[in-house]
């Protein structure tokens, strides 16, 4: 025993130094022979496993991986349960180690039976401490099948939880299912759908819901579970149980967004004779809802699929179903099912505008006909036919449908709220007020003709009122807006936008408000520099109202935008009020946006913002936010002051507003405590990230010392923009930077353990420009630099580690 145990020694420390590779054989011979176990040999490993080399603890690891390889099956349970815990322990080592753990842990999967539990726990330690998931993918099927034998017959709901987010992972990371594909869904269908009440004093908090999501979230995550899915939705659906039936629909909606029209085709008939029973028969307004839910879902999958010549036409072959099961009804408007059908055909007609023409070209006629033949006006015939969600490209078929009808307009203006939605008002006024919007008069000299123009103007006020009065539903506003902006000038635009928020503001209704002054914001953009905007005084006085009154950040910052839009678009010389606030933050949003409208255009009242802008970084409350408020004020603006929305932009704005404010920037940091310093140096790191890089190497050696304090401080935003301003000054070295040679390497050097990944990176990149400094400048702090990258070498990100040997070859 005492030769064996000698031998087994060598053979690992033969193998651990690389000396030979071959020893790995040597040693699986001895296993099987009997000379020593798998226990000894991990005994024997106690060494090398405790190397402070991570490549020596690797090979140590490596070597029993192979042995493994050869003599899994020869293992006992107990050394199986051993084994699964030595791997465990190693997978939170260094990452170099990882692999040759995976190696093992995939020769262990392939004993016939696991001890229980051990899988599970297994899985548990991979998914929490192997840092890059994409390495399982390398075990494959093997892999999909280890779990799906661990999961089998799993009953306790945290595991449950747990087995779902592993398989959840499994289908969404695109690993090999194999031949296990429908394992894999047996396995995990079984739970569908989820009967779990947890107990009332359960200390894990472990929810029905939680596990519903999970569950679902497996089930639908990869169209190579539609053939076994669909028909298991279908059979659920037979259900007497509402929550069955409710988790279901809400399955198949989420299911058929990720599917195919060709992994739906088998399966159509039978989905919609489900659909169309729980919204005939049902009783629950909830269930009714996630059926017309998944039949809107249905049909956007349809849509999206692509004819060709050879193809059946999958989304006409369904809409024919749907139109035989449901347009007859239509004609009996007297009948119960007379409103469910017409439910289950807007829900279709809203999925595409494919969908839309398809069931309008075959609704529509009929219903028209429908009306002409009574003599009296079915009001619900008449919401049915503008209920219908019809696209803008559609809306001139829909005027020529009607134009015969002598339908007035105030019917449609005072459909009551409690027929059966206050929609169908909203959705006829929208529909009937645009048409009018659209229409013109006739041009003719004639008295007749200026007499219609006239009443025309009329009505289009009319409209305009009515337009503004049903405008509290997002569902109309959206519907209108394109339109008005392309119908009306943007000044009428905006005097239409400007009485809707009057009467939101009215009615208390902040909700609407915030999304009708964010519509009013792109109406601005499209407003010409020469277009004169009626009643500027009151809107201006009311936008700085809502910045400064409104608790709402989304309501009273697009405020500021839409202020700072029409400011900047004044002729020169119209006096500008400022504005009195009592709310500082949203105060300070509105004077940040007119700041920089008035910035763009080189306006004289600029420079009153900006020493009060420089003033308020001392302000306690509101430094920091006034430190931000200089990137908002230097960039380039996606939404209102831009060129594209016609804002007066002059040029080089940037370098005119560095050169005439530098100067007080270091004044004012010079003479700050110390405890605001930090939020001047990020105002300078803020301006000078936006200027050019030109710029910046001819502008940043007197501001150097600024720049170095800069990288001290905290701020991991400002250390990243300060980076990024140093490194072109770098490549081509002033002579002040070299002066600066020792301050400069040993900010750069602590930078190399940020927390952030930027930061470390950017740092490295510094660092790597420095060795090329003259020689003799760079030469006393080589062996510092080089003993303090040793660290980045072994960091856990790649691209850290990847900059770092860069670096560490150049010093």
């Amino acid at each position: 025993m005492a030769a064996d145990s000698i031998l087994l020694l060598s053979l690992v420390e033969e193998f651990v130094s690389g000396l030979q590779d071959s020893k790995a054989k040597d040693t699986a011979t001895g296993v099987k022979d009997g000379k020593f176990t798998v226990l000894q040999l991990v005994e024997a490993l106690g060494q090398s496993l405790t190397s402070s080399q991570s490549h020596t603890r690797a090979r140590g690891v490596q070597l029993l991986s192979e042995v493994l390889q050869e003599c899994y099956g020869s293992l006992t349970e107990t050394e199986v349960e051993v084994l699964i815990a030595f791997y465990e322990n190693r997978l939170k080592d260094h990452y170099v180690i990882t692999p040759p753990v995976l190696q093992g842990l995939g020769a262990l999967v392939s004993v016939c039976l696991l001890p229980p539990g051990s899988a599970v726990s297994m899985l548990r330690s991979l998914f929490q401490d192997v840092h890059v998931q994409v390495r399982l993918e390398g075990l494959g099927a093997d892999f999909v099948f280890g779990f799906v034998q661990s999961m089998d017959g799993e009953r306790d709901p945290r595991n449950l939880l747990l087995a779902f987010q592993i398989a959840k992972n499994i289908v969404l990371r695109g690993y090999d299912l194999g031949k296990f594909a429908e394992e894999l869904f047996e396995v995990t269908s079984c739970y569908f759908p989820i009967d779990f009440s947890p107990p009332p004093s359960d200390p894990h908090g472990i929810t029905k819901e939680e596990l519903i999501q999970m569950l679902r979230d497996v089930l639908t995550g990869t169209p190579r579970f539609a053939e076994f899915l669909l028909p298991l939705i279908i059979e659920k659906l037979d259900s007497d149980v509402p929550s069955s039936k409710l988790d279901s629909l809400q399955t198949l909606t989420a299911g058929v967004s990720q599917y195919e029209h060709k992994d739906l085709a088998e399966f159509l008939e039978g989905l919609w004779a489900s659909l169309r029973r729980e919204v005939f028969q049902t009783a629950s307004e909830k269930i009714e809802s996630a059926g017309l839910a998944a039949l809107t879902a249905l049909t956007s999958c349809l849509s999206r699929s692509v004819l060709s010549s050879d193809s059946e036409d999958s989304l006409s072959t369904f809409l024919d179903l749907v139109l035989k099961d449901c347009k007859h009804h239509l004609s009996e408007p007297d009948l119960k099912l007379v409103w469910p059908s017409a439910k289950l055909l807007q829900a279709a007609c809203s999925a595409s505008d494919r969908a839309s023409h398809i069931i309008t070209a075959a609704v529509m006629p009929s219903l028209i006909e429908q009306y002409n033949s009574r003599a009296q006006v079915h009001k619900g015939t008449i919401q049915m036919f503008v209920s219908f969600k019809i696209g803008k490209f559609q809306i001139f078929k829909l005027i020529n449908c009607i134009g015969a009808l002598p339908l007035p307009l105030m019917f449609f203006l005072n459909l009551p709220f409690n027929i059966r939605s206050a929609e169908w008002q909203f959705m006829s006024v929208s529909c009937t007020s645009l048409t009018l919007l659209c229409s013109e008069p006739m041009e003719h000299d004639n008295e007749r003709a200026v007499s219609e123009r006239r009443s025309h103007h009329a009505v289009r006020q009319r409209c305009l009122s009515a337009l503004a009065a049903v405008s509290t539903q997002p569902s109309v506003v959206q519907e209108s807006t394109p339109v008005l902006l392309e119908v009306l000038s943007s000044a009428h635009t905006v005097c239409l936008f400007r009485r809707v928020m009057f009467s939101q503001k009215q009615r208390g209704d902040s909700w609407s408000q915030s999304q009708m002054v964010c519509l009013l914001m792109g109406c601005v953009c499209s407003l010409p520099r020469s277009v004169e905007v009626p009643q500027i005084e009151e809107l201006l006085s009311e936008l700085e109202e809502m910045s400064c009154a409104c608790s709402h950040p989304l309501s009273y910052t697009s405020a500021a935008k839409c202020f700072a839009g029409l400011v900047n678009k004044r002729p020169q010389g119209q006096f500008l009020d400022s504005a009195s606030a009592s709310v500082r933050t949203q105060a300070f949003t509105l004077m940040i946006w007119v700041a920089k409208a008035l910035l763009l255009r080189y306006h004289p009242l600029f420079t009153t913002l900006t020493d009060k802008l420089f003033s308020l970084l001392d302000d306690a409350d509101l430094g920091p936010m006034a430190a931000d408020g200089f990137t908002l004020l230097m960039s380039d603006s996606a939404d209102i002051l831009n060129r594209g929305c016609h804002a007066d932009v002059r040029i080089m704005y940037r370098q005119r507003f560095f050169s005439e404010n530098s100067d007080k920037l270091v004044q004012g940091f010079n003479a700050a405590p110390q405890e605001k310093k930090p939020n001047y140096l990020k105002a300078l790191s803020n301006i000078v990230n936006t200027l050019p890089k030109q710029v910046q190497v001819t502008e940043l050696p007197k501001l150097l010392s600024l720049l170095l304090e800069a990288l001290s401080c905290p701020d991991q935003g400002v250390q990243l923009s300060t980076l990024s301003c140093l490194q072109p000054v770098i490549m081509d070295p002033p002579p002040v930077l070299v002066q600066q040679l020792e301050a400069l390497v040993s900010r750069l050097l602590a930078l190399t353990s940020s927390p952030a990944m930027n930061v470390r990176i950017t740092s490295l990149r510094c660092i790597h420009a420095v060795s090329r400094f003259p020689e003799h400048e760079v030469l006393p702090f080589r062996a510092r630099v080089l003993r303090a990258l040793a660290r980045p070498l072994d960091d856990k990100k790649r691209l850290v580690r990847s900059e770092a040997v860069k670096a560490r070859g150049q010093w």
